[in-house]
């Protein structure tokens, strides 16, 4: 049976009616000394009460809040994932024998600063490798993105050109993400090698969010991981991005398994939707659940399911109806086409994941 926190003026009501009791006192009037004393009761126990509920949450791992449950995840030996910091190269321009020292400071047009790794002397040019000053994703950096130096020196141009990404930079790791984590490491124990030790060590790789095996898949003795991060654009990991998680995993493996890291392929599921009404506001609605369901609903097909169970990533139609019905606003709905045909389920073949598409909105007649 659960227990129910008593409010505030429920408390003081028990207070006030364990005073008049014995002194058989009918009414308590709001000022008087015992209406006070009535309050400054309640209210104290009403705080107790708050901290016992606060001592009930983080008890448990699936409730714990953030320090409780670095802590809780430490007993496991589930670690938060750590901000990461992005590094790139740099090429520049400039005097050839100018030398450009370790440490020297470039920024970026919002004052973003990112240092020198090693230093280089120009000739014809050089690429310097850099590394950004502050941890986290907003320290990433596009292709052809111009820094420009911060203090100048003789005979180096003052902007260099973004011209190979390193390493893309992650954010800490959410409370949500450390959480399903660790409640996967407690029931899913190590077991020397199965498909969920992959899955876990691929998913304590910073960025990764979603990831599959697949036993066997270059033939016997081989393991397939296939992984994407859905907080980047586009998910599919860069070739950076799988080598980290090939470096995470080598020294986990067991020794007899040859394990092949790849990105997985991508089926974009375009479809053409009637919609009442047609408006903007609902059409975002409509998108929103369609990428909700898709996201929970989308595996690699082939992967590893369970025990007997290979998964196939089919997208049913029913589901896609369902999603776009209970977008707020929907009053009906038709989808005409989906990928060039009648409207039917999406069946990826082996190694693709289904994503959301473009959608071409109509108004429903």
């Amino acid at each position: 049976m659960a227990f129910d926190r008593p409010t505030l003026p429920e408390l003081i009501k028990r207070v006030e009616g364990d005073i008049k009791g014995p002194l058989g006192i009918v009414t308590v009037l709001r000022r008087s000394f015992i209406g006070v004393i009535s309050r400054a009761l309640a209210g104290l126990a009403h705080l107790l009460f708050g901290f016992l509920k606060f001592i009930e949450k983080n008890a448990f791992p699936d409730t714990a809040e953030t320090e409780f449950l670095d802590r809780w995840a430490g007993i496991w030996g589930v670690s938060r994932l750590i901000a990461t910091f992005a590094q790139f190269q740099l090429t520049v321009t400039g005097t050839d024998g100018t030398t450009i020292p370790a440490g020297t400071v470039y920024q970026r047009d919002d004052g973003a600063e990112y240092t020198v790794d090693t230093e280089v002397t120009l000739a014809s040019g050089g690429v310097l490798d850099l590394t950004a000053v502050t941890a986290g994703a907003a320290g990433n950096l596009e292709l052809a993105d111009n820094l420009s130096i911060q203090s100048p020196i003789a005979g180096l141009d003052s902007e260099g050109t973004v011209t190979s990404i390193t390493t893309d930079a992650e954010d800490a790791e959410g409370d949500e993400s450390l959480r399903s984590r660790l409640i996967d490491r407690i029931q899913n124990p190590p077991s020397g090698g199965a498909a969920n030790d992959y899955l876990q060590w691929a998913l304590s790789v910073p960025g990764v969010t979603r990831a599959w095996v697949l036993p066997q898949n270059l033939g016997p003795g081989t393991v397939g991981v296939s992984f994407v991060e859905d907080d980047e654009n586009p998910i599919t990991p860069s070739p950076a991005k799988i080598q980290e998680v090939v470096d995470f995993i080598e020294p986990l493996r067991p020794v007899t398994a040859n394990v092949n890291v790849f990105a997985p392929n991508l089926l974009a599921i375009d479809m053409t939707i009637q919609l009442k009404p047609n408006t903007a506001e609902v059409q975002t609605n409509v998108q929103t659940e369609l990428e909700d369901m898709i996201l929970r609903e989308a595996a690699l097909n082939g992967a590893f399911g369970g025990p007997g169970v290979t998964l196939d990533g089919k997208i049913l139609l029913s589901k896609m109806n369902e999603a776009i019905s209970i977008a707020l606003g929907e009053e009906d709905h038709l989808i005409t086409v989906i990928n060039g045909g009648a409207p039917a389920d999406v069946a990826p073949a082996t190694g693709e994941l289904a994503v959301l598409g473009t959608i071409t909105w109509q108004p429903l007649p």
